[in-house]
């Protein structure tokens, strides 16, 4: 091997290197879920998977078991629907608006009476709660807020859905404000997920147990702040973001490597916050898939402190 090959042999093994660095070491905000099929999907793919009831499934390829429904896990259906939407506005071709709409009424026929919406529609266990995860609710919000006053790609819409969406806009306001839980008296925040019955925090899988969550909750009260102000909704946000001052961990960084994580004391870092924080203590919780709760990340095992994000910076966008 010459000088010149070794040199480029060696300048690629760095890059390697590096890259999956910048894999493992990425800022806390930007880790989530892989995206639903529709995100990705060419446009004859999404006409062809969407459900009977105007839906789509998180993976298209999904068959069996509550996967096989219809879900706005990871950005699936508003997803779909965007495109389509956008597709007819650039073709004129009507199947996409026909698709988009059809989309659309089962978004709004998902939805519960008390404005919250599932998971997956029509489905079972923490499934069926009302889901703020991975922004999951506020994210149909806001394409129904769209939808509402026809902005962007969804002028085609009529003035009877768009009204549909507008109250389906508004119940879910009314959601909102009555799963932020009170603690001593105080607003505080929401958790990932909420029982559709009795509005409080509910677990979902083995390490997520009830609890307040500081990373949909910042979503929840970015969305708030789009919305015509009122004495509930400003209680609302002074409420949450209080709470999110009164929770901040000062002087800790937070590291995730080789499959592990780990809060290091430093005195110059940037407030961070936890992913879960107890109800009624504020406690940063953690759990493993022993579904105990933990205080501290390091009793957690390796598996799940190294493949969940345990703080974040979130509140500091606000």
């Amino acid at each position: 091997m010459n000088t010149k090959t070794k040199l480029v042999t060696l300048v690629l093994a760095f890059s390697m290197v590096f890259s999956a660095v910048g894999m493992v070491i990425q800022p806390v905000s930007t880790v989530s879920a892989a995206d639903a099929s529709g995100t990705t999907a060419s446009i004859s793919d999404i006409l062809k998977n969407q459900r009977a009831d105007g839906g789509w499934r998180k993976e298209y390829k999904q068959s069996t078991g509550e996967w096989a429904k219809s879900t706005i896990d990871n950005k699936a259906t508003y997803s779909e629907i965007r495109r389509l939407a956008k597709e007819f506005k650039k073709t004129n071709d009507p199947r996409y608006s026909a698709a988009a709409i059809k989309g659309i009424n089962f978004l709004l026929n998902m939805q519960y009476s008390n404005g919250g919406w599932p998971q997956v529609y029509q489905s079972s266990g923490y499934h069926k709660h009302i889901t703020y995860n991975d922004d999951a609710m506020i994210n149909v919000m806001y394409m129904l807020d769209e939808v509402a006053t026809r902005k962007g790609d969804f002028s085609f819409i009529d003035s009877n859905l768009a009204n549909r969406s507008k109250n389906a806009v508004a119940k879910g306001v009314d959601a909102i404000l009555k799963t932020q839980v009170v603690s001593g008296g105080k607003l505080t925040a929401w958790g990932q997920q909420h029982d559709s019955s009795t509005l409080k925090p509910a677990g979902a899988r083995i390490y997520e147990v009830p609890s307040l969550t500081a990373g949909e909750s910042v979503t929840i009260v970015k969305f708030l702040k789009t919305r015509p102000s009122n004495a509930k909704i400003t209680a609302s946000i002074k409420g949450a973001e209080a709470w999110f001052n009164k929770v901040k961990i000062t002087g800790y960084r937070y590291e995730r490597a080789n499959g592990d994580s780990k809060i290091i004391a430093d005195s110059k870092a940037a407030p961070i916050w936890a992913r879960f924080y107890e109800v009624g203590t504020d406690k940063p919780i953690f759990i493993g898939r022993d579904g105990i709760v933990k205080y501290k990340l390091s009793d957690i095992d390796k598996e799940r402190r190294g493949g969940y994000a345990w703080y974040g910076n979130w509140p500091s966008k606000l």
